[in-house]
């Protein structure tokens, strides 16, 4: 029992030690604004920056604060996953910035991983579609508006609800939005068009084949969309139990010697 409760309590200072050295690392890799993507002027903001803006403003409307957001996660992350960057860009979740993150990535045998939480899918600022959209619609609850994922022929937005019922389309990725919710939107395709005319500009100038304008006004028709369900709460879960745990694995050992 007593060489139990020693290996119990190095466990515990080992889970510890990760954790208190994750307070001192980022999960951005300064390399990634020289990265070579398929966008123009990808990633124009340091992380530093963009915690300086996610916050809404007091004389901010929840519209303008949803635009606003969209346009700053746009600028604020690399449309970027390659397998050569998975580890140069923590795509696997390092055990000192969440061992049991890094515990379920290795038993489910999933390379990449797509944060929940804003603050670090924004921190690590690299993903395709989907996880710039799940990054702002975690943003746009923390701040009380209403929002899904949607699932567009394998491109994911976002549909934000505001309070006097109107409805926004944001699409993070691209840096685009229309300014109709996505029911409207299936029943005539043809109102996004004018809201991606310029879709050729997003793409940098090696990039010769992508989506034009007419390839997205496609997407948006009604078949096979579907909202685009994320959870979140074992993320969550694991951010608090990561700090309890290893208390609970020292505790033991800590009691016998107090009783001493």
């Amino acid at each position: 029992m007593k060489i139990a409760g020693i290996i119990l309590f190095i466990a515990g200072l080992i889970l510890l030690g990760f954790n208190i050295t994750g307070l001192f690392k980022s999960l951005r890799n300064e390399d990634l604004y020289n990265e070579v993507t398929p966008y123009k002027d990808d990633i124009t903001v340091t992380f530093q920056e963009v915690k300086k803006q996610w916050n809404k403003r007091s004389d901010e409307s929840d519209k303008e604060f949803a635009l606003r957001a969209n346009q700053l996660i746009n600028n604020a992350m690399a449309h970027y996953w390659k397998d050569e960057g998975i580890k140069k860009y923590y795509m696997h979740v390092p055990v000192w910035e969440n061992y049991l993150l890094t515990l379920k990535q290795t038993l489910t045998g999933k390379k990449k991983y797509e944060f929940r939480n804003y603050r670090k899918a924004v921190e690590r600022g690299v993903g395709i579609c989907s996880q710039p959209c799940i990054a702002l619609q975690d943003l746009l609850l923390a701040n009380n508006i209403e929002a899904d994922l949607w699932d567009i022929w394998g491109h994911i937005v976002v549909d934000a609800r505001f309070v006097d019922g109107s409805r926004y389309t944001l699409d993070p990725d691209y840096g685009k939005y229309v300014p109709h919710g996505m029911e409207q939107i299936m029943s005539d395709p043809e109102l996004v068009r004018e809201w991606y005319a310029d879709q050729d500009a997003v793409y940098a100038d090696h990039i010769t084949e992508h989506r034009n304008t007419e390839d997205i006004v496609r997407l948006y028709e009604k078949d096979r969309n579907r909202i685009y369900h994320m959870n979140k709460g074992f993320e969550d879960f694991s951010y608090v139990a990561v700090w309890i745990i290893p208390f609970l694995l020292m505790l033991p050992f800590m009691i016998v010697k107090i009783k001493k």
